[in-house]
């Protein structure tokens, strides 16, 4: 096992120990609903549904630990891989504290965070991000703003099927490297009963961009379904550096690069609800 599979390991293990831990005193909640994975490039829609745990406690420490993990089924119709088992996942994981409070609405905190896909139908096979950082934020309970700027470990492994076809060998197919992140974010309310959260984040290994995403919530406030619940309607856009991948030459009439899209869209629609 590499010392990046151990560090990431670890890392999880660390994080699921602490969450375990702390679960009885922990805000815990559900989310069901159902999804649409969007590859424009190939005009290929993949509907589902899913379901997400999510968990948070604030310890005597003040420290905020998070996590998130969410289930997806696919109703794969357009087959971009052949081979695709129609399950996938992703997690996230965080824990922060206070390092330097300005005001009762501005603060400075310190963040890791440890982010993860696993097998989507757009062929990413394996993501995992490691990032420690430092997090500005206002907050006065109904506007929020952060920005953040981290560095850490990113990597990115695409699914074989695709790339075999268009004739990369498996030790092309995965992107380890270091990397800085730079996000900005906020929370805005509509009304009394909606708000809506944004967030933009790049990741970048120092000599060129790896990963792009932009993210929205609008959320729907009301106990006329469930007490405390919310309804979302959430959308998230990335896109993928291909160039670490691509060690064949482009002026060639036979090139191709490793896959025929580098970016996908994950639309969701749920509800979101106390747990326990």
């Amino acid at each position: 096992m590499n010392n990046q599979s151990q560090l990431f390991i670890a890392a999880l293990g660390i994080v699921g120990s602490s969450l375990a831990i702390n679960a009885q005193a922990a805000d815990w909640r559900i989310a069901l609903g159902i999804h649409d994975t969007i590859v424009d490039q190939a005009d290929s829609h993949t509907f589902g549904a899913h379901a997400g745990f999510y968990m948070a406690h604030k310890a005597q420490s003040d420290l905020l630990w998070q996590g998130e993990i969410d289930i997806f089924i696919d109703h794969d119709t357009d087959k971009l891989d052949p081979d695709h088992i129609p399950i996938w996942f992703q997690s996230a994981f965080s824990v922060d504290g206070n390092l330097y409070r300005f005001s009762e609405v501005m603060n400075l905190q310190w963040q890791v965070t440890l982010e993860g896909k696993r097998n989507t139908v757009s062929s990413i096979e394996k993501q995992a991000k490691l990032f420690p950082g430092i997090v500005a934020r206002y907050d006065n309970e109904r506007v929020y703003a952060g920005f953040e700027l981290a560095a850490g470990y990113y990597m990115l492994e695409i699914d074989d099927d695709v790339p075999r076809e268009r004739g990369y060998d498996r030790e092309d197919f995965q992107n380890k490297t270091g990397a800085y992140s730079v996000a900005l974010d906020t929370r805005l309310p509509l009304g009394n009963t909606f708000d809506l959260y944004a967030k933009a984040q790049t990741w970048n290994d120092g000599s060129d961009w790896l990963e792009n995403k932009v993210s929205g919530v609008l959320s729907y406030h009301s106990d006329s379904l469930v007490e405390d619940s919310e309804v979302k309607l959430s959308v998230e856009h990335s896109e993928y550096n291909l160039d670490p991948y691509d060690n064949r030459d482009k002026s060639s009439p036979d090139y191709l690069p490793i896959l025929p899209w580098d970016r996908d869209t994950l639309v969701r629609v749920y509800i979101d609800m106390p747990w326990g």
